[in-house]
């Protein structure tokens, strides 16, 4: 006999329900990722097939040594030989399943029109080709498609079986010139053909209501079992942040247009005796020259993510140094969660208020760069273990499974269910 009411079967089936996620940011690129993260979680219930954005030819002939991208290589004799044949892998460990892409033209040089749309064409139909195979090999036809910021395929719905529900997860705003010559256009696209969109921040949010009249917003949060191990005394500081001297303020991620580099000038040069200390990737078009010059301020490379609790363990306080502008007011920084699951003292400009407000308690807050300063003497001085208790605590209940179960949850309710 079948006990269930009618809500619990609508729950059970779309939680159990197939997911195809189509993301730009890529499952095997050095730092995580919003998409990924949460692909993770949900594969621990659920199939999830996550399939990161295509490399290009251009990037096959300038990278072609790089393991991932010859992945992509093979994939793309794949899509041209045995109908039934595609290039994927079972993730043991995570139970995630990733299907790779056939490398597909380079087009977005070219200026919105006649010939991008038919060139887009073609690289949605190699794409589409794949998943279908994929698709029709695992037998999948009741399944929820997301396109996770992968805006560049807007129309890749048009080339696929209808699935059962579909979404639109906006999770940054589009501010690079080279994703900024389509992604504008191919965003409100994308949005408006979805059945439901989900956003990280309210900023995002109140943008995607002019598209769709269903958004809802899921912030970031942290790998918080990851973090938290920057808290064991069994993990080692990362050698590169043990060769700096203390106090040690830390900052990990992009290192680039976001990041107030004038106030940090200003905070490193007034105060010599502290260290900053930056991993990450680095664009030196937006990192000034005489703020590269300040003998206390280290850019490291970037590390593998496993590794970011030996980071975490080497800093004396942990930063968010971004900028109040529009930008900022459009993000929910992931590093947020993972410093305060660390335990370590945080602080934070006041690039966005909806973000740092509920933390305030927690979090050391500038609004100016003597602010700054002041935030920083004063995390330093944070070292009550009840505060660090608290911190992680606030980490714990801000952690991918429970955004992952959010976001499922929004699913359920969705009308188009």
């Amino acid at each position: 006999m079948d006990t269930l009411s009618a809500p619990q079967k609508k729950a059970t089936l779309a939680t159990r329900r197939p997911l195809v996620i189509l993301a730009l940011p890529k499952h095997d690129d050095t730092f995580t990722s919003t998409p990924y993260q949460l692909a993770v979680e949900w594969a621990k219930e659920q199939t999830v097939w996550y399939v990161s954005h295509p490399f290009t030819w251009t990037d096959f002939f300038k990278e072609r040594r790089n393991p991932a991208v010859r992945k992509r290589w093979r994939a793309t004799v794949a899509a041209f030989t045995t109908t039934d044949r595609y290039l994927a892998e079972h993730d043991t460990v995570t139970g995630l399943r990733v299907l790779y892409l056939p490398l597909v033209l380079p087009i977005n040089a070219l200026p919105p029109g006649r010939l991008y749309n038919w060139l887009s064409r073609i690289n949605h139909r190699l794409v589409a080709s794949a998943i279908r195979r994929m698709l029709r090999r695992e037998s999948i036809q009741d399944y929820t498609f997301i396109n996770s910021h992968d805006f560049y395929f807007a129309n890749i719905l048009s080339f696929l079986p209808r699935p059962t529900r579909s979404v639109y997860h906006c999770i940054d705003p589009i501010i690079k010139a080279y994703s900024a010559r389509h992604g504008h256009y191919l965003e409100e696209a994308v949005a408006r053909s979805a059945d439901i969109v989900v956003t990280t921040s309210p900023y995002l949010k109140d943008k995607m209501d002019a598209y769709h009249p269903r958004v809802r917003c899921v912030p970031n949060a942290a790998n918080f079992t990851l973090s938290h191990q920057a808290t064991l005394s069994d993990t080692p500081v990362y050698p590169a942040v043990a060769d700096i001297p203390r106090p040690r303020i830390g900052y990990v991620g992009n290192i680039e247009r976001r990041i107030d580099y004038h106030w940090l000038t200003q905070v490193f040069t007034q105060h010599t005796q502290w260290q900053l200390v930056m991993i990450g990737p680095h664009d030196p078009t937006f990192v000034p020259s005489e703020f590269l010059a300040l003998p206390n301020v280290h850019l490291l490379d970037p590390i593998p993510h496993h590794q970011l609790p030996q980071a975490l363990k080497g800093f004396d306080v942990a930063l968010v140094p971004f900028k109040k502008d529009e930008v900022s007011a459009q993000i929910y920084p992931l590093k947020l969660f993972e410093y305060l699951g660390s335990g370590k003292p945080v602080v934070t400009t006041d690039f966005n208020e909806d973000v740092v407000q509920p933390f305030r308690h927690l979090v050391h807050v500038g609004t100016t760069a003597d602010e700054l300063a002041q935030a920083i003497q004063d995390a330093l001085n944070d070292t009550d273990p009840q505060r660090a208790q608290e911190r992680i605590q606030t980490a714990s209940h801000n952690d991918w499974t429970s955004r992952a179960q959010q976001f499922i949850d929004i699913l359920n309710d969705d009308p188009t269910t």
